[in-house]
């Protein structure tokens, strides 16, 4: 048992860092340097670490903001560190979702499978190149964390003690932290308790019981949403003011990301609105037809995980990190299912008889997870790779005459640049993120052209000429 684990773990190792390698040479995407910047113009970085603990103060994902300025304090916007520090967390989180599965009830050859398909899916791309997505990628790890932690306790059958609710709601605290796509954690932890710990009474005194006992700890963490909900509208930020965080509830934005949302897990689903009801009804009837816990919560998962963007525009793709996995544990129940199914059948052939039931199973988890490997390459390789070659591309020419440059500024200075390549805000992360330096009042072309007695107040003046970065005073 022990060399199977560790070859299934070598294999999966290898088969994640076969889809990932080439991530090492994707530069910063733009909303990278834009959030690196944001947290690093804030008034005092050190105000982030307390801030983790005040979901009611409304800072804007935190916890990514830590990471951020832990890898750009030693490796400035150097993108491998961000890669690499992506990877182990991915590899974390597969495994996490592999344990998931366990914990809820699977056996061990379909967690693996969840786990392969956690290792890589080409329907979000973007969380293994993109270094935007690490928020999604720090969320979707201490989601569960914090779910992990909580069922391998409960799956004991004991009740979480005082140090032991600390801790889950401090991993549950880091992931609403990272990113808002984590607050359905306290009502997917209540549909845990009900259908696998469900009260014996179902009057008003087991239900308050029930309250008391087992969902104790969901509703604690629901309390912290309400925190946290209250600070993205009230807070430092105001988050849910911003036009990007405004829903609009309207029967064509739900079909609409339903269908880019099953596009992108399935792998290039297309259907209308009959197609998406008549899909989610077979799925209800396979989870329901039978007494099987995983296939029922997992059906909750996956309808109710995707709700804090549901009515968010174009959010999909990476941020879909979270529904993944009861995708997975769904799929890989139901796909083993067919397996054996098929291999009680086939098994009576005379050809195929010599290979036993184990056998033929093998061979089709064999070539299974050879097709599923053959189609995200093809995907990555039509699709991914064409993005990843030009992202951020000039931005990272734009760094680059930084660094050939090496433009030395003072403190308190104000610094003008009067034309770039980027036209935009850009522009103005890139600056100050290379400077390094809060004291500095930097003017971008974006802002417009400057007045010649405002041009005389600049103590720098920077231009671009022909794309290289040439100093005029």
């Amino acid at each position: 048992m022990f060399w199977r684990r560790g070859a299934v773990t070598a294999f999966l190792i290898a088969y994640f860092a076969y889809f990932s390698w080439d991530t090492l040479r994707v530069h910063h995407a733009v909303d990278a340097v834009a959030s690196i910047s944001y947290f690093y113009r804030m008034p005092a970085p050190w105000r982030l670490l307390p801030s983790l603990f005040m979901p009611w103060g409304g800072f804007y994902r935190q916890m990514s903001g830590v990471v951020y300025l832990s890898l750009f304090s030693v490796f400035g916007l150097n993108p491998v560190p961000y890669h690499v520090a992506t990877w182990l967390v991915l590899l974390a989180s597969a495994w996490l979702m592999y344990r998931f599965a366990r914990l809820l009830g699977c056996e061990e050859l379909a967690a693996g499978l969840v786990a392969l398909i956690a290792c890589y899916h080409a329907g979000l791309s973007y969380l293994y190149y993109n270094t935007a997505y690490i928020p999604d990628v720090l969320c979707c790890f201490f989601y569960f964390a914090s779910f992990v932690y909580y069922v391998r306790i409960r799956a004991r059958g004991r009740l979480l003690g005082a140090g032991q609710t600390v801790a889950f709601l401090g991993l549950y605290l880091c992931a609403i932290n990272s990113k808002e796509m984590a607050v359905t954690l306290p009502v997917m932890l209540l549909v845990y308790e009900w259908i696998y710990h469900r009260p014996e009474r179902r009057d008003w005194a087991g239900l308050l019981a029930w309250s008391r006992g087992p969902a104790r700890v969901a509703l604690l963490g629901a309390a912290l949403n309400v925190l946290f909900i209250y600070g993205l509208a009230f807070g430092f930020d105001r988050t849910m003011n911003a036009p990007a965080f405004q829903p609009v509830f309207t029967l064509r934005r739900l079909v609409a990301f339903q269908k880019a949302y099953l596009g992108d897990l399935l792998l290039g689903w297309h259907s209308g609105w009959r197609g998406i009801l008549a899909l989610w009804a077979v799925l209800a009837y396979l989870a329901w037809r039978r007494d099987r816990p995983v296939l029922r919560f997992c059906w909750i998962f996956m309808a109710l995980t995707p709700l804090p963007i549901e009515f968010l525009e174009d959010r999909h793709g990476a941020c879909l990190a979270i529904p993944l996995a009861g995708w997975a544990i769904f799929g890989s129940v139901l796909f083993l299912d067919l397996v054996r199914a098929l291999s009680g059948v086939l098994v009576r052939e005379p050809l195929l008889r010599p290979m036993g039931g184990k056998g033929l199973v093998a061979a089709m988890l064999a070539m299974a997870v050879f097709l599923w490997a053959r189609e995200n390459r093809y995907r990555q390789r039509v699709v991914s790779e064409p993005v990843m070659a030009a992202l951020g591309q000039q931005e990272w020419e734009v760094l680059e005459q930084f660094r050939i440059v090496n433009p030395q500024v003072r403190p308190n200075s104000r610094v003008a640049f009067l034309d770039d390549p980027l036209k935009s805000w850009d522009m103005l992360f890139a600056a100050q993120l290379w400077f390094r330096d809060r004291s500095l009042a930097i003017h971008v072309a974006r802002e417009g052209p400057l007045s010649p007695d405002e041009l005389a107040k600049m103590d720098y003046v920077f231009t671009f000429e022909a794309g290289k970065l040439v100093r005029l005073k």
